[in-house]
């Protein structure tokens, strides 16, 4: 339904399209790709939980600055993710593309990048606002460029169901490693070089850089695409046209009802726990008066529990499906949330020993919740592109995977800035490199607004998170249905033959009316020429009855 061509790279024949049908996919495969989650759950991990705090405390920055760079460089997104797409899709018209791969090249180039510019952000300029807006943004971007290709991966490697999944899973894995890695090193340097020396950032910039280079090199050499053809020289006739393409497929997705469940499950779940990573840094040091190493050691301790909990929610999801495990999760999470401002609002002596283990307590119940929010949004997303065929006709797996991280990206900006605004809104007093402002010294006021914060944003989002998955009609059973019945149409079926149950389905998982279904309708992108046949034919469309005794031909 568009104007996509399909041009060869060169005149030399090319590997047939099932040439990699075949190629066994072994564990060190599985772990290699996985290991690239070390940046995708990483890198914003590591950013979100300690750059605001650096950015204040040494720097020189206010934090209003500070909390400025982590959300504009992040909104820069809404024009890179499209785009990072469009390029990696169309990378094999290049050279380099056909040579290193359109989704390997950007992972082979992320390594000296990421091993460079980890290192970068964390060295102290004072006053240097201009420096630390440039380089994390260049952080940003790369990380965006490397994620989308990285995300197409398990469907460039193999078509098999099960190892995608294998795939997924061991993603998802290595992904709370990072969470672990990136909560409890720091701890480790603030221990060795002490609380108040920021070279302790600088080290660890320094270690996540070589971390996050390494895990992208193994990626590289323990992964392949399928072969240079046809089918992966996608072109459009115009520079206009491209650019057209990629935005109106990018809004499309959220046409699909099923995506935006997904992303209400997925932006409000993530939300609630980044909101409450950034805060739960602050909530030790100027609610519970602790160490910097006290949120460290305790939120590593939350990763080491998630991956416990990721493990056991996915046999607990092929049992029952997403929607009962998310919503027991986010309840978990709003009951600890309250848990966590009783204790601060009770003024409760963190370092005594009855503190110690309450607040333990309540990050091991805190931990064993967040696994399942993380997995199942992710999980589930694997499925979508289902759901899209049957309202498109096409599968476009890569441009949802762009609408996530785009729509990811602006909620983690978006929480970020309310937590800057409600602590400068309370009176957070700055340090700075020459004065060093104590926690108990701060308002009265900062630590109520932290407390409103957690309670206030992390609950309520969560409650958020609980609606979406409500609404959720995904399931495997109704997913086995979409795809059978894609593959009926796609071999042939007619549309008027359609089993009742079958339209009742399509229609509650699209948000479509089934009769506008396969690609009867304006939903993506299309030429100027198909726009106006499908205006045309939507109304009539409109008055059919699939099912029942209407016969499209009777009704033309």
């Amino acid at each position: 339904m568009t104007t996509v061509t399909q041009t060869p790279a060169s005149p030399e024949p090319a590997a047939p399209p099932s040439a990699n049908k075949h190629r066994k996919i072994r564990l060190i495969n599985r772990i290699g790709y996985g290991s690239g989650n070390l940046v995708g759950s990483g890198a914003l991990a590591i950013s979100g939980a300690w750059l605001t705090i650096f950015y204040v405390t040494y720097c020189g920055l206010t934090m209003a600055q500070a909390t400025f760079i982590y959300s504009f460089t992040l909104i820069a997104d809404m024009v890179m993710n499209p785009l990072a797409g469009f390029i990696s899709d169309s990378f094999n018209n290049t050279r380099v593309g056909r040579k290193l791969g359109r989704r390997r090249f950007f992972i082979l180039l992320a390594v000296p990048v990421l091993g460079v510019l980890n290192p970068l952000m964390w060295i102290v300029v004072n006053h240097g606002f201009w420096y630390y807006f440039c380089v994390y943004l260049a952080y940003n971007l790369m990380y965006t460029m490397v994620m989308i290709p990285y995300d197409a991966l398990p469907a460039e490697m193999t078509s098999d169901f099960s190892e995608r999944t294998y795939l997924s899973g061991l993603r998802s894995l290595v992904g709370k490693g990072a969470n672990f890695l990136t909560a409890a090193l720091p701890g480790v340097f603030f221990t060795i070089y002490g609380e108040s020396n920021p070279k302790a950032f600088f080290i660890m910039g320094c270690v996540f850089g070589v971390l996050m280079g390494g895990s992208m090199l193994f990626v590289y050499l323990t992964t392949w695409e399928r072969p240079v053809d046809e089918t992966t020289m996608e072109k459009v006739g115009s520079t206009g046209q491209a650019i057209k393409k990629m935005f109106v497929d990018l809004y499309s997705t959220l046409r699909i009802r099923t995506f935006r469940h997904l992303l209400g499950m997925y932006l409000f779940g993530f939300g609630a726990e980044w909101l409450f990573t950034s805060a739960f840094s602050y909530y030790v040091v100027y609610v519970l008066l602790l160490q910097k190493a006290n949120a460290s050691w305790w939120s590593s301790m939350n990763s080491i529990l998630q991956a416990v909990s990721t493990l056991a929610v996915m046999f607990l999801v092929a049992k029952i499906g997403f929607r009962k495990p998310y919503m027991i999760a986010e309840g978990v999470i709003v009951t600890c949330v309250v848990a966590y401002v009783i204790c601060g609002f009770a003024h409760l002596n963190a370092a005594s020993t009855a503190g110690m283990v309450a607040i333990t307590a309540i990050v091991a119940v805190f931990g064993l919740g967040t696994g399942a929010v993380y997995y199942i949004p992710w999980q589930t997303y694997l499925f979508v592109a289902d759901v899209d065929e049957i309202v498109t006709g096409r599968r476009r797996e890569g441009n949802f995977s762009a609408a996530m991280h785009l729509c990811g990206k602006l909620m983690n900006s978006a929480v970020v800035a309310i937590l800057g605004m409600a602590m400068s809104a309370a009176g957070f007093i700055e340090s700075t490199s020459s004065h060093q402002v104590a926690a108990a010294d701060q308002p009265v006021a900062v630590r109520n607004a932290i407390l409103i914060v957690m309670l206030v944003g992390v609950g309520g989002l969560s409650l958020l998170g609980m609606l979406s998955a409500k609404m959720m009609k995904l399931d495997k059973k109704s997913d086995d249905i979409a795809l059978a019945e894609a593959k009926r149409v796609r071999e042939g079926g007619r549309m008027e033959d359609v089993d009742p149950e079958v339209k009742h389905v399509c229609e509650q998982l699209s948000g479509v009316q089934y009769e506008l279904c396969f690609g009867h309708n304006t939903i993506g992108y299309h030429t100027p020429e198909e726009l106006a046949v499908i205006r045309a034919e939507m109304p009539a469309r409109r008055q059919l009855d699939f099912g029942a005794e209407t016969d499209l031909g009777k009704a033309a």
